[in-house]
């Protein structure tokens, strides 16, 4: 991965985390079961921990913080989602597959830090 793969991944990340973490604050009943989330608080709980995540990915510099931070959250989600039927486990396994983007994009990024 080059750097503007890895800038691309951050960005692309930040705003699919902007999204999703909106929606989940703001319809955390209705949202949360859709990813494997029961529980209203901790739907919106997951909501702002990806809305904390987001400027970072989208501006921060350096990036690669972020982009680490992202990876570890999608494993702590993971294991919440992983325990809500099959959507959850669908959105476990997708949030595992984009743990290993960020970790790769985050990798790229640090090792070009100047």
């Amino acid at each position: 991965m080059d750097e503007e793969a890895a800038l691309t991944a951050a960005r692309t990340a930040g705003v699919a985390t902007l999204v999703i973490g909106s929606a989940l604050v703001l319809a955390p009943r209705r949202v949360g079961p859709l990813v494997g989330i029961g529980d209203p608080r901790t739907a919106r709980a997951t909501g702002l921990l990806d809305l904390t995540l987001s400027p970072g990915l989208l501006v921060g510099a350096p990036r690669w913080p972020w982009l680490a931070a992202r990876a570890a959250a999608n494993v702590a989600t993971a294991a919440v989602t992983g325990r809500g039927g099959w959507s959850g486990r669908a959105t476990a396994a997708s949030l595992m597959a984009l743990t290993a983007v960020d970790g790769r994009a985050a990798k790229t990024l640090y090792d070009l830090r100047r």
